[in-house]
């Protein structure tokens, strides 16, 4: 029970420093650095708790059929060839801090869909995994932090984009899609012609 705490524990810890670091806190310290300072203080938080997982033993929670076995792990793979697609419409140097600019509020495919479309994958990669006591603590807290995380970041966006995001946010879903819950391309170009005006 103890190994179980500690490592839930390493999750919140993770999940504290992630939220509080995520705004402006590092750009005091770093400057223009400051994504390149918070990605690698993330890979470290991160480190920890997988670190920790890896070290405990690993009790299957219960047997599963073949086709289970093989059908989770279907899903598991479209997550990930999912999110491998979803990069084309990001800027890679822009997050991983090799490159310093202001990212226009723009809804891409998947965000017609979901506010959140890694948290979405992420949610169906770890949720498809083995599940083991251990991996049933991290995968909640890895859940947990998401929700949270997401109404974090939301708050930090309605900042800079108090009306278009807000009306986004009223139709499209944070984590789960949904059906007849998605933006129009109407409604797209309008937000984001919109967002451009509160910037």
């Amino acid at each position: 029970m103890s190994s179980i705490l500690i490592l839930a524990a390493s999750w919140l810890l993770f999940g504290v420093s992630h939220s509080l670091l995520a705004g402006t806190t590092l750009e005091r310290l770093f400057g223009r650095h400051s994504r390149i300072a918070f990605n690698g203080v993330a890979v470290v938080m991160t480190a920890i708790p997988f670190a920790i997982g890896a070290s405990l033993p690993a009790n299957l929670l219960w047997e599963e059929p073949n086709w289970l076995f093989w059908a989770r792990h279907g899903v598991s793979v479209a997550a990930v060839l999912a999110f491998i697609h979803t990069l084309k419409f990001y800027s890679l140097p822009v997050f991983l801090g090799l490159k310093f600019e202001t990212w226009p509020l723009t809804f891409s495919p998947w965000h017609r869909f979901v506010r959140h479309p890694w948290y979405f994958l992420m949610l169906v990669f770890i949720w498809t995994q083995t599940m083991t006591e251990t991996w049933l603590v991290s995968a909640s807290c890895i859940t947990l932090y998401l929700i949270l995380g997401s109404r974090i970041e939301e708050k930090r966006i309605l900042r800079h984009h108090p009306d278009s995001y807000a009306q986004y946010c009223q139709i499209v879903p944070a984590l789960i899609p949904w059906r007849g819950r998605a933006l129009d391309e109407t409604t797209r170009l309008r937000l984001e012609s919109q967002a451009l005006t509160e910037t």
